[in-house]
C-alpha cells in the first residue's frame, strides 16, 4: 500500500505554472476524457460534454471573457466541462442535478491528470452568469449547454510537496 503522501488523492495540487511549450500528448488527453466519463451521475444520465482546447490562439481567446481565465492561457491544454440541460436528471421540482455530476467528472480529470504526471487547476465558471454567458457566446454553444468549469492542464514548471489538510474539527459523528 502506498504511503498517504504518495497517493494521487493526497499529492494532487492546483497547478498554476505550466511548461506551455510542452504539449499534452493525445493519448493522455483521451485518458483524461475517459476518466471524466467514468464519474458517477444521478440516475446514470451522464449529462456531460467536453470542449477540448489545444490550439494556443483559441486558448488565449478566452482570457478576455473573465480575468480568472487568464490562468488558462498559461496552459497548453484546456478542457471546458459542459452540462447538458436536456440530458441531466431532474428532481420532481425540476431542479437539474448536473452540478453534482460534473463536479465528480472534474475531480476524475484532476486526479487522472496527477496520475499521468500532469498539473491541473479547476477554474470555476458555474454559477457565475457572466462567465457562463461569456463562454456560451464565444463558442456559439446551443441553449441547452451550460459551461460549468474551465480546467487548465499541462506539465508543471514546479514540484509540489504533500500538504496535510486534515482537520478533525470538521468531522462530526452521529450529531452536529
Amino acid at each position: 500500500m502506498k504511503n498517504i503522501n504518495e497517493s494521487t488523492i493526497f499529492s494532487r495540487r492546483s497547478i498554476r505554472s505550466f511548461i506551455k511549450e510542452k504539449k499534452v500528448e493525445q493519448e493522455k488527453i483521451d485518458i483524461l476524457l475517459r476518466a471524466a466519463m467514468q464519474a458517477p451521475s444521478a440516475c446514470n444520465k451522464q449529462p456531460w460534454e467536453f470542449l477540448v482546447l489545444d490550439d494556443e490562439e483559441i486558448i488565449d481567446s478566452i482570457a478576455p471573457i473573465d480575468r480568472h481565465y487568464v490562468l488558462a492561457s498559461l496552459a497548453p491544454l484546456v478542457i471546458i466541462v459542459l452540462g447538458n440541460e436536456k440530458t441531466t436528471y431532474r428532481s420532481e421540482n425540476g431542479l437539474a442535478w448536473y452540478p453534482q455530476d460534473l463536479s465528480a467528472s472534474i475531480q476524475n480529470i484532476l486526479l487522472q491528470a496527477a496520475e499521468l504526471g500532469l498539473g491541473s487547476v479547476w477554474i470555476g465558471t458555474y454559477p457565475d452568469e457572466k462567465r457562463i454567458q461569456g463562454l456560451k457566446k464565444h463558442f456559439n454553444m446551443p441553449e441547452n449547454i451550460t459551461p460549468f468549469a474551465v480546467i487548465a492542464i499541462g506539465y508543471s514548471k514546479d514540484k509540489h510537496k504533500f500538504i496535510d489538510r486534515f482537520d478533525s474539527s470538521k468531522i462530526h459523528y452521529n450529531k452536529y
